[in-house]
Parts: C-alpha cells; sequence; structure tokens
C-alpha cells in the first residue's frame, strides 16, 4: 500500500452548493445541515493568531495567560514534578527553582465541523507545552464563524488536553490519501494507540469526495490504522452504511478489554449514523455489528462538545 500524499489545501471562500441526504441509519436526531456554504480548511493569516504567555509559579503550577483577553488559567502539573525537580525547575517542596516559561502553538488553520444543532462552524486547537515539546501542559480549543471569508472568534477554552483525541501530527485534514482514486480524501485524524502495544499509532478517516469542499458528502468511508511500531497501514470499511457530510473520529473505550476504540460519527440531514471499531488480531474489526449499533433503543450515544459521539451507551 502506498503512503499518504498531500494535496493543496483550500482557503475558505463564498460559495453555493446543495448537497443529497446521504444513507443514514435509524434517524438519531434530524438536522438542518447547513450545507449551502463552501466549507474547507480554513488558513489563517498571522494577525489571528491567539497568543499566550505560560508561566511555571511556585507549588508545581502553571499559569497560561491569554494574550488578547488577559484571562488566565491555571494548571496543576504536580503528576510531573519528579522530572521538574531532577531538571532543576523546582525545588522539591514546589517552590520554584528558576524562572521558566513555556510555550505555545500558533493557531495557523481552522477545521470546519457541524455542532450538535447542524451549524457549520470552525475549530482552531492550540497545543501549550511547558519545558519542552512532550511537556504537555493544556489546549487552547476556539470556535470560530466565517462570514464574508473573515473569521469571527465566537468562544475559547483553554483545558486540560484529551490526548488520546488530538489529530495526527503526519496528515492534514482534506488532503488527498493514495488509494486508487484521485478523490479519495482524509476527512479526520487521530494520533493515540489503538493497537494496545503501548506506541502512539495513526488513525485516519478517508473517503471518497467530488472536490475540495469539506461538506460535501463523502462515501465509502473507510478507516486506516498505520501502526506507530512498524508502520504497517491496514484499513477497513466503516460498514454497509459508509457515508456523510464532514464525519469525525473519537477514541473511546467500546469494550472492557482495555484497549482503545475508535468511535466514527457520520452526519447526515436524515440523522447521524454510527460505527465503532477496535484492534483485534494485528487488524480492525467492528465491535458491534453497525445495523445494531444503530438502534436507538439499545445503543445511545452520547455527544460530545464539537456534535461527535464520543462514548456509546448500552440501554439494554
Amino acid at each position: 500500500m502506498k503512503a499518504w500524499h498531500k494535496s493543496l489545501v483550500a482557503v475558505a471562500c463564498s460559495g453555493a452548493i446543495l448537497l443529497g441526504a446521504g444513507l443514514g441509519a435509524d434517524p438519531v436526531q434530524a438536522k438542518a445541515l447547513n450545507t449551502q456554504s463552501f466549507a474547507s480548511v480554513v488558513l489563517l493569516q498571522p494577525q489571528n493568531n491567539i497568543p499566550f504567555t505560560i508561566q511555571f509559579v511556585d507549588g508545581f503550577k502553571v499559569n497560561v495567560t491569554n494574550g488578547v483577553t488577559k484571562a488566565v488559567s491555571t494548571f496543576d502539573v504536580s503528576a510531573n514534578k519528579a522530572t521538574y525537580v531532577r531538571q532543576g525547575v523546582y525545588q522539591g517542596n514546589g517552590k520554584l527553582a528558576k524562572n521558566m516559561s513555556g510555550f505555545s502553538q500558533k493557531l495557523v488553520q481552522l477545521i470546519p465541523y457541524y455542532d450538535a444543532n447542524g451549524n457549520l462552524r470552525w475549530k482552531g486547537q492550540q497545543m501549550i507545552w511547558g519545558v519542552n515539546g512532550e511537556d504537555r501542559i493544556a489546549v487552547a480549543t476556539s470556535v470560530w464563524n466565517i462570514v464574508n471569508q473573515k473569521p469571527q472568534l465566537l468562544s475559547l477554552s483553554v483545558q486540560k488536553g484529551d490526548w488520546d483525541n488530538m489529530p495526527s501530527t503526519e496528515v492534514d485534514v482534506n488532503s488527498g490519501f493514495s488509494m486508487g482514486k484521485d478523490i479519495t480524501y482524509v476527512l479526520d485524524t487521530k494520533y493515540t494507540d489503538v493497537t494496545g502495544d503501548g506506541v502512539e499509532d495513526h488513525i485516519f478517516l478517508i473517503g471518497d469526495k467530488m472536490g475540495s469542499a469539506m461538506n460535501l458528502r463523502a462515501d465509502n468511508l473507510r478507516v486506516v490504522v498505520r501502526e506507530g511500531k512498524f508502520n504497517q497501514q491496514t484499513f477497513i470499511s466503516v460498514g454497509q452504511r459508509d457515508s456523510g457530510h464532514m464525519p469525525k473520529l473519537a477514541i473511546t473505550h467500546g469494550n472492557p478489554d482495555g484497549i482503545k476504540d475508535i468511535l466514527v460519527t457520520m452526519p447526515n440531514a436524515t440523522g447521524d449514523t454510527y460505527s465503532l471499531l477496535t484492534w483485534k488480531d494485528n487488524r480492525p474489526e467492528a465491535i458491534v455489528d453497525q445495523a445494531q449499533l444503530n438502534v436507538r433503543n439499545v445503543y445511545q450515544p452520547v455527544i460530545g462538545t464539537y456534535g461527535e459521539a464520543v462514548s456509546m451507551n448500552k440501554l439494554k
């Protein structure tokens, strides 16, 4: 199997694209999806960056200050105190041994998504680090609207990161993916260990769509797992129902084996469809048959902040 390749990312612009309703399972929540606008990855100008000041303080704590609003978020980093003491950042009693500042990722792009009400929004994420790139402190997540091709900030939160659900650093969303067709795109990515070998893997959701707009319906959806240990790629269809508008991945625990699992949300105007996959016998497979998973009086999705399911509750 050939490795991934990148394509040019389109900057969001105005337009009108009417989409047909995609295939779905039993309706979960009918949405009035905003499919009238051209939605793609938005590349930001430097003036849209949200700067942060990261400062270590006494008591194994870090203050993160928003450079625009001056709001301060404080994070307890005592879980890493042994490392900080060894590096000479803190004394053993939590007293700061030397002035130490962290650093943050620049905000350079926004990824479109549908929120729980079907509204088209764009999300930006900025990693916040301490002494080095391995010392992850928090994640700043901003939500935006695009009006007349200009980004408008709607909200910003700075929180401890859900590290299992951070995007891959190797493959860009909406880049091309080499699967024998020019219309195959990467629709979402994650970077965490889903094979259970202790090494982080790259997880991609890929599908076929007729253009660079991300809210075009994508068909033939597949999950690709690139193993971190061997760099080998394995893929699986999400199931018989394999279409959606801006489908998303979430890393969750769908069975009791202790290995992280992959939950796919496929939004459609008729309702969302889900697939739940796990790693078994050196390849991904379905934990629950897709038809059964989408019976709403048997499985109920738990919807996260950004519209996609983050877990599935079995009701009976």
